[in-house]
């Protein structure tokens, strides 16, 4: 928009277009404005005819190729989750569970959250809790304390620690023994 005092409109192109005025101001368009304002509305408007065509177009390509993609994307989940498993192993603190088909039991040495230790870093802020949980002795625990005093944590802690376990992997504790678990219910 060109913009002239409502005092020199008089100077102003008859071939100019008036937009908008005030009191003060007019706003007008000058004929090159209006002729290329047009013919960018007019690609735009191409532009957006042509992405959904060749968006048509991807889509029947991949339709014909789904099933393998699907399952190569499947296969990719399964070894970036495995290599992720790996580096966890790796890690120091981490040991190696013992899965006990014939016991229902579960006992964590020093057991820590693995994201909340993750969160804390180096600063080593976080108390490492001992749970030891067995059929044939303590079955159930009752966790009692302040708001904001870790009973969520701790719970979520043994519950992760429990389903690591289960699918194979090292665990953020210094001992770990764990009967196979066939459900986890929280509240």
């Amino acid at each position: 928009l060109i913009e002239v005092k409502n005092s020199h409109k008089s100077s102003v192109p008859s071939d100019w277009v008036m937009i908008s005025s005030t009191k003060a101001v007019s706003r007008f368009h000058s004929p090159f404005i209006i002729e290329n304002y047009r013919h960018l509305n007019q690609l735009q408007e191409k532009l957006v005819l042509d992405c959904s065509a060749e968006w048509l177009n991807f889509l029947d390509r991949f339709s014909e190729h789904y099933h393998h993609v699907s399952k190569a994307i499947g296969h990719l989940a399964t070894v970036d989750c495995l290599f992720s498993l790996a580096q966890v192993a790796k890690q120091g603190d981490y040991c190696r569970p013992i899965v006990q088909e014939n016991r229902q039991e579960i006992i964590i040495k020093n057991g820590r959250h693995p994201v909340i230790n993750v969160l804390l870093g180096e600063q080593d802020q976080y108390v490492p809790n001992t749970t030891n949980l067995s059929g044939d002795g303590e079955r159930v625990m009752i966790i009692t304390g302040p708001n904001m005093g870790g009973k969520s944590s701790y719970i979520k802690q043994v519950a992760l620690i429990t389903v690591m376990a289960q699918i194979g992997s090292y665990v953020p504790a210094e001992e770990a023994t764990i009967g196979i678990v066939d459900g986890i219910f929280t509240r």
